[in-house]
C-alpha cells in the first residue's frame, strides 16, 4: 500500500470509528501537523515520507478507537 492509500485508509477508518484525525494523532503521540504533512494536496504537492514507527502508532491508536466504537454500538443495540 502506498503512502496516499495509507493516509486514505486511516482517514476512512477514523471517520467510521467516530474519531477525528487530530484526536487520533494525540492518542498515538503523533503531532497532527505531522499527519497533515504526510498528505498530498494542492498546498503540499510533495508530502514528507511517513515513518514506519509513526504509522504503527497511528494504527495502534486506530485499533483502540475502533474497539471503543464497536463497544458503543453494542450498548446502543442492547
Amino acid at each position: 500500500m502506498d503512502q496516499e492509500n495509507l493516509i486514505a485508509d486511516i482517514e476512512m477508518r477514523a471517520f467510521c470509528a467516530g474519531i477525528s484525525i487530530s484526536a487520533l494523532c494525540r492518542e498515538a503521540g503523533v503531532h497532527p501537523t505531522t499527519f497533515s504533512r504526510w498528505k498530498k494536496s494542492d498546498r503540499n504537492p510533495e508530502p514528507i515520507s511517513l515513518t514506519l514507527r509513526s504509522i504503527k502508532k497511528i494504527y495502534a491508536a486506530l485499533a483502540v478507537a475502533e474497539a471503543k466504537s464497536r463497544r458503543r454500538s453494542r450498548k446502543v443495540a442492547a
